[in-house]
């Protein structure tokens, strides 16, 4: 057998028959093979490119638009807009369905592997993904409950909360915050910076949105759940209310200047009992005691001196040693502790309107902080008695106005969302098992014994029982300079304080009694800067001068208090150098003393580890 176009074959054949023509030269040397292999790899690659960056662009302008309609959902919730709400979901669901099929399948998967945009791509895949997840999982749930109940559900009326309503909504509201909390964590992992231009801005909309709307699911399941108990269903229920003073600073905020007995019955909400810290004198025997464990981290008055008992940066605690304190003076039992301060007052007036107080004054959301940190002790120089009454007196004339549903319902529970933010707003129950659920909220107040992620913690305690933190001024600033062998970081906190009392015409009622070498202005002062779960302090400079660092333990984190005088119109500028614990490379979280302006808590900084 011969093949008919072998060289035989066409020699013998007709010659007016041509043989087919090769699609490649006889010879095909190794150059001319890679040329080709390169030629069809680059087609193919730029084709690949072309579609990649049709689909990120598509991407890109839905997450945008997502990112647009998750806003508009949130007011609608918050307004009880259930059908606006209807409306809009289906407007996030579809964009979100498209930006998550345009970013799922293996050329993406590639992609994010790939240098340079390596990063980019995966965050838009993540934020689709998580966005995708959300619209699906929780938005619809959220929607059907604003139509069921909406807020009022857990805002009081007439002194009432509506148990009924809470029990009904509280089984459904679990899947949404699983949902939420996920998608916030995996959201929150990429840093905006590191993306390309176009995807900042929604990026960064989206965790904000997934951060804020987390919070407020995991607030709204745990309150669903624990509030029923809580508000007497089953029994009647005491709990104490503090009101923290910011003008004499303590760790959480500043003495507990005024409390008073909240009585719960089946949902029926009112103020019984007031009083003061005059009601409540310092004890020698206190029922409980600091640990010895703790001895030189917190003062061991905090157990024994109402006024002290917040100069524990750990609310848990702090409410423990305040309950006991006030039960013992009033003998009284308490299920709980809740704390305020004038700043969320101030807050809370925004939605209920002025009050207009017993002597006259007019409190608004505009004047409470400086009214009750500051006028009131220039008003009533020398009768500490006509002082704590006007703290009584606002404390009953908000509280009254609160559980009676004066108001709109948004802007009330907005403005607690707000302090609790601010972590001004604190709650404990004596209650294991409400306790452990509270613990997981923003409004636990627990100091973290964390060992996955560095926290660091910086507290302002007053040492000379003045009003001048009223004219206090702190700025802190956390950074991680340098990762350790991938295992831990090191944290540089800085701290400033700055004082801003005059020079002159202010009453003792600010002042304070003049302590032996210090002046009427003179502000003295102790930080307390509280180091990583197993971390170490490495160094303290106060200006320009080093100290040892002297102070003890709170569980597994080291502390350090340096005490310092502060003059008028002066500054100054504490830094302390710190190793976190091994295993703590993501990001850094800074927590701080809540003072009488609004500033940020539990700020998260960058990581060194990247």
């Amino acid at each position: 057998m011969w093949a008919p176009w072998s060289p035989v074959a066409v020699a013998t054949a007709d010659p007016t028959v041509r043989p087919p023509r090769r699609f490649l030269p006889e010879r095909w040397d190794r150059a001319g093979w890679a040329r080709l292999v390169l030629s069809v790899v680059g087609g193919v690659v730029l084709v690949c490119g072309v579609v990649l960056a049709w689909q990120g662009v598509r991407a890109a302008i839905l997450l945008q638009r997502a990112s647009d309609a998750s806003q508009v959902l949130l007011a609608q919730v918050a307004q009880g807009d259930a059908d606006g709400a209807r409306r809009t979901a289906e407007v996030l669901e579809d964009a979100a369905r498209r930006s998550h099929d345009s970013t799922d399948g293996p050329l993406w998967a590639v992609a994010s592997w790939l240098p340079v945009v390596g990063d980019d791509v995966d965050a838009v895949r993540v934020v689709s993904r998580e966005v995708d997840r959300v619209a699906t999982r929780a938005v619809p749930t959220v929607v059907d409950v604003t139509a069921q109940v909406g807020l009022d559900a857990f805002s009081p009326r007439d002194g009432r909360v509506d148990i009924a309503n809470l029990e009904s909504v509280a089984p459904r509201l679990g899947a949404p915050r699983r949902a939420l909390d996920e998608a916030a964590r995996n959201v929150g992992d990429i840093r905006p910076e590191d993306v390309v231009g176009r995807l900042q801005v929604p990026v960064r909309r989206l965790q904000d949105v997934l951060t804020g709307a987390a919070s407020a699911a995991r607030v709204a399941d745990t309150a669903a759940t624990l509030l029923p108990d809580m508000l007497g269903a089953q029994e009647r229920r005491r709990y104490l209310l503090l009101i923290q003073n910011n003008a004499e600073v303590r760790s959480l905020g500043g003495i507990p200047g005024s409390w008073a007995v909240i009585e719960a019955d089946r949902g029926r909400v009112r103020m019984t009992e007031q009083g003061s810290a005059i009601d409540v004198p310092p004890v020698d025997d206190p029922r409980l005691a600091v640990p010895a464990s703790q001895y030189g981290a917190v003062p061991v008055s905090a157990a024994e001196d109402l006024r002290n008992t917040t100069s524990v940066p750990d609310f848990p605690e702090a409410a423990r040693f305040a309950g006991s304190l006030v039960g013992e003076a009033t003998d009284t039992r308490f299920d709980g502790v809740v704390s305020v301060d004038p700043v969320t007052l101030g807050y809370l007036l925004q939605g209920l309107g002025p009050v207009t107080l017993g002597d006259g004054t007019r409190l608004t959301s505009e004047n409470a902080v400086d009214e009750l940190l500051n006028g009131v002790y220039r008003r009533y120089t020398t009768d500490p008695l006509a002082q704590d009454a006007v703290f009584e007196d606002a404390a009953r004339s908000i509280f009254d106005a609160f559980v009676g549903g004066r108001g709109a319902t948004q802007p009330v529970l907005e403005a607690l969302v707000r302090a609790a933010v601010d972590n001004r707003v604190m709650v404990w129950s004596a209650d294991r098992s409400e306790q452990r659920r509270i613990r997981t909220t923003g409004v636990s107040g627990v100091l973290s014994q964390d060992a996955d992620r560095a926290r660091v913690g910086v507290f302002v305690d007053d040492s000379k029982g003045s009003k001048l933190q009223y004219y206090l001024e702190t700025s802190h600033t956390l950074t991680s300079s340098r990762c350790v062998d991938d295992r831990s970081q090191e944290l540089t906190l800085r701290t400033r304080l700055s004082s801003v009392v005059p020079r002159s015409g202010l009453p003792v009622s600010i002042t304070g009694f003049r302590l032996p070498g210090l002046s009427a202005t003179d502000q003295r002062l102790s930080v307390r800067v509280v180091a990583p779960a197993g971390g170490v302090l490495q160094q303290v400079r106060l200006g320009d001068v080093d100290r040892q660092p002297v102070g003890g333990r709170l569980g597994d984190r080291r502390v350090t208090v340096v005490p310092l005088t502060l003059r008028a119109g002066e500054s100054v500028d504490l830094t302390v150098t710190m190793r976190t614990g091994d295993g703590q490379t993501d990001d850094p979280v800074l927590t701080s003393t809540p003072g009488i302006r609004a500033e940020p808590n539990d700020v998260r900084v960058r990581s060194a580890c990247g």
